[in-house]
């Protein structure tokens, strides 16, 4: 059968074709589903009811520029600019990281684990993506997004306004922090735990795309933040109050000791969905 070059079965095909030697088969799958939802609004049944359907000239050059960028090792999140992340979607570019699945396990459990109007702050927010879903799961609750960053505060005040979310942003350096009177119920941080020695054996869409400032940590200082973040804690969270982290499962003990260290009580350290130390979270 005659299939004519833009119409949507020859446009899989070469989508596919151009990505065939960077991923594997399900990835590209996955990533012409992404593709075609967010250009044409459609899942992945309508893409095969309507295989025989044209596509416009700037429908195909959408799809073009997109596999020209994957070509070169972007993220899909990074072309498309946004990240689905926790039944949202959440706006994303380099200035910020793109949010992880082990990140929405965290989520889940401070969810779970606290009450409604009960004050968080997310340090090293990144997207916001934290702290925008807790403020969607407990919207009484005062929510604030810490980020040395100012730009990546831009990305969270723009995810905080497309969902109309009260969240309040500070500009801070967690290493560096003084002069702060607030207190809150729970503080979270998924902070840099990367390695630099783990560099090789990271994709290259991290490493070309992804702010380092965000991913890596000295070798010989593994958990300096969740060090300068467990001293914060003791001061600005409440009596009973809780602290999250998600943590480099090769140091989750460490991150544990560092709170034990300081007097926290119940600490807890959980495994994500593939067996890794993933969480530590404890009582103040």
């Amino acid at each position: 059968m005659f299939v004519k070059k833009n119409s949507v079965k020859a446009i899989v095909d070469y989508l596919k074709e151009g990505l065939y030697a960077l991923y594997p088969s399900e990835e590209i799958d996955a990533i012409i589903a992404i593709l075609f939802e967010h250009f044409q609004g459609w899942n992945r049944v309508d893409v095969h009811l309507k295989s025989e359907e044209l596509l416009s000239e700037s429908e195909l050059l959408q799809l073009h520029h997109a596999l020209k960028e994957l070509k070169d090792s972007r993220p899909i999140q990074y072309i498309l600019g946004v990240a689905d992340f926790y039944n949202l979607k959440l706006m994303v570019n380099e200035h910020v990281l793109i949010p992880r699945q082990e990140t929405e396990e965290l989520v889940d459990l401070i969810i779970n684990e606290v009450k409604n109007g009960k004050s968080l702050i997310d340090i090293g927010s990144g997207s916001g993506c934290i702290s925008i879903s807790y403020k969607k799961e407990k919207d009484s609750s005062l929510v604030y997004a810490a980020d040395i960053d100012p730009l990546a505060l831009q990305v969270v005040s723009k995810n905080a306004k497309r969902y109309n979310l009260d969240i309040a942003t500070i500009r801070m350096d967690v290493l560096n922090w003084t002069n702060h009177e607030r207190k809150y119920d729970v503080v979270v941080s998924n902070p840099p735990y990367v390695l630099q020695k783990e560099r090789a054996s990271m994709h290259q869409n991290v490493l070309k795309y992804e702010p380092e400032l965000a991913l890596f940590v000295q070798d010989h200082e593994p958990i300096v933040f969740y060090e300068h973040i467990a001293d914060f804690s003791v001061k600005h969270l409440n009596t009973n109050g809780r602290i999250y982290f998600e943590v480099n499962e090769k140091f989750a003990d460490q991150v544990a000791d560092c709170l034990k260290f300081r007097n926290f009580k119940k600490i807890r350290v959980i495994k994500d969905l593939n067996g890794k130390d993933r969480i530590v979270t404890a009582l103040v």
